[in-house]
């Protein structure tokens, strides 16, 4: 059957890499295009009503947890994932999104961006809040490490800057306003910052730290604030990676009071004041659970159909998860299979190459056998062997690496694209030398990130360039000695202490390359017959898998060949032992 045939195995081997290069491609949208399998976040207080943003929609509730309405956020041209959301009436609100703030009326689904100056288009996560009159804007710029108030001009209609605040700001994250007072959670000085809001270029300031004995170890990073009736602030204080936070009531003075413990699985991303009851929605557990204002954990906030999508919403968001292993598996179960199709369609044979000696057409012919029909074989074996003393030599044929150099070119592209991205993406971290969370860096750390990404396109400048001078290789021989020049290279031994392998020439702790991967260098015809069938004192290694590297070192490279080999069987013991234990 033509299934069973090379050509037939040869054509399952391409549509197995065909379809290896798609889940490769999956896994690579799914990291960097797919939008995450977000959860409730967001709330925003409208009224005796409350919005939460969750599963890529917009939903109103009223004070009994029903929902009143909901909608998607493509009918406003918006993303799946804003990082800030806030209503100042009732069909009016406002969100960042895609690195830029949107005024947003809901009644004829319409979002027009709001001009700002002084920030740019780099996405980010800004967190926003608007005055009751729309007079003032703050903006949270993180990875910039500062907070911009901006006002708007009572004429013209536009905002202009008004005053920054930045000394002492490390990626400051949501704010909360009452009256003339704004506080700031300034994560990564451990604290929450008031500021006085005024007509002045300058603002009063005032620091309070968060510590506090009850905090989970490596919890003091402080993102999201809620106030109540009492004046008490409720403060959520994450890991470094915001994640399962804490939650933290400060005092009217805010000082640290008491800590309430969460449930380890419990992953809050904000808190909102509603209803008399704080509300924390939890984005990974795709839940929000409602607390009184004691701590009290009540029922899960939401009605029964809301519940219901979050459930849905839960389980696609599992199988999501699981997505990168199960293409992970998928591709391995694929190269086993390749490797099969490779090896019925001859193509493994080509990585080992065939035996240099002894020749088959000449066994064939000693044996006695019916010889070889094809007359230029025929012509070969009966060629004259050359006298010794007389030199011969082979070259590398020209072009022969052509092909993997093209490769290599267009992978080098490749990965300097992939990291020009992640420099682009991770330069704001570096902007005021904060290089995580609670950790300040050098100046010179972006610098170094970069030197350190090029090493693998150096690497791969330093292989091109190997591979130009495999093209040089010149081997000669006179019947007694081997000589061989490998770029700058040159290496020379007595015939009976060289070593040939299906893939190289092992000349003292040098090795000339023979074939590339089994892809020939020479003009194997040639090289057999000016040089291999010239050396019959040579050593012959004509195993498939062995490259008779360490047997040669042993035999013929000296003290430090076999010092060589003894290292390389101490390590190898080592590495069983170790796994042993």
């Amino acid at each position: 059957m033509a299934s069973s045939s090379p050509s037939g195995y040869r054509w399952g081997l391409r549509a197995v890499i065909a379809l290896q290069c798609l889940l490769v491609l999956a896994f690579v949208y799914h990291g960097f295009a797919a939008p995450g399998p977000f959860g409730p976040r967001l709330p925003a207080v409208q009224g005796q009503t409350l919005w939460l943003q969750s599963h890529g929609d917009l939903h109103q509730f009223n004070a009994q947890g029903q929902r009143l309405q909901h909608f998607p956020l493509s009918d406003l041209k918006l993303s799946s994932s804003p990082s800030s959301l806030q209503f100042t009436q009732a069909n009016v609100l406002w969100v960042h999104d895609e690195s830029r703030v949107h005024r947003c009326d809901l009644k004829q689904r319409q979002c027009l961006p709001v001009e700002l100056a002084d920030l740019d288009s780099r996405r980010s996560n800004r967190w926003v809040r608007v005055s009751d009159d729309e007079s003032e804007i703050t903006v949270s710029d993180a990875s910039r490490h500062r907070v911009l108030v901006y006002r708007r001009d009572a004429v013209t209609g536009h905002y202009a800057l008004a005053r920054t605040e930045s000394e002492g700001m490390r990626f400051p994250n949501q704010t909360l306003q009452a009256g003339d007072r704004i506080w700031v959670a300034n994560t990564n000085r451990h604290q929450i910052v008031q500021l006085r809001t005024g007509q002045g270029d300058a603002a009063v300031r005032q620091e309070h730290s968060i510590d506090h004995p009850d905090l989970r170890p490596g919890r003091s990073f402080p993102f999201a604030m809620a106030q109540d009736p009492r004046g008490q602030l409720w403060v959520l204080v994450a890991r470094p990676d915001m994640q399962q936070a804490d939650l933290l009531i400060m005092n009217e003075r805010l000082q640290p009071d008491r800590v309430i413990p969460l449930a380890p699985k419990q992953d809050p991303n904000a808190i909102a004041l509603f209803d008399q009851h704080m509300l924390l929605p939890d984005m990974t557990q795709f839940l929000v659970r409602k607390l009184d204002l004691y701590g009290r954990v009540l029922s899960p906030f939401g009605d029964a159909a809301f519940q219901a999508e979050l459930d849905t919403a839960r389980s696609q968001a599992k199988w999501t998860r699981r997505l990168p292993a199960l293409l992970m598996s998928a591709t391995a179960v694929l190269m086993l299979i390749a490797v099969f199709l490779a090896w019925k369609a001859g193509e493994l044979r080509q990585l080992r190459g065939t035996a240099w000696r002894p020749d088959p057409a000449k066994a064939t012919l000693d044996a006695g056998g019916p010889g070889p029909t094809d007359p230029m074989v025929i012509a070969q074996t009966r060629t004259q062997p050359i006298e010794r003393g007389r030199v011969t030599m082979v070259k590398a044929l020209p072009g022969s690496t052509r092909t993997r150099r093209r490769v290599m070119l267009a992978t080098d592209a490749i990965v300097l694209v992939a990291i020009g991205a992640v420099v682009y993406w991770a330069w704001p971290q570096f902007y005021q030398r904060d290089c995580a969370p609670g950790k300040a860096c050098a100046p010179w750390m972006p610098y170094a990130l970069v030197a350190l990404a090029l090493i693998p396109v150096a690497l791969s400048l330093q292989m091109r360039r190997h591979l130009r001078a495999l093209e040089a290789i010149r081997i000669g021989t006179d019947g007694e000695q081997v000589q061989a020049r490998v770029g700058k290279k040159r290496y020379q031994a007595p015939a009976d202490q060289v070593t040939c392998t299906r893939q190289q020439l092992l000349i003292g702790l040098g090795a000339v390359p023979l074939r590339l991967n089994g892809e020939a260098l020479f003009d194997e015809e040639s090289l057999r017959h000016n040089i291999i069938d010239r050396l019959p004192q040579m050593h012959m290694s004509g195993s498939a898998w062995s490259q008779g590297r360490l047997g040669h070192y042993w035999k013929h490279g000296g003290w430090q060949g076999r010092t060589i080999v003894i290292g390389t069987v101490a390590l190898c013991g080592l590495w069983v032992w170790v796994m042993l234990r």
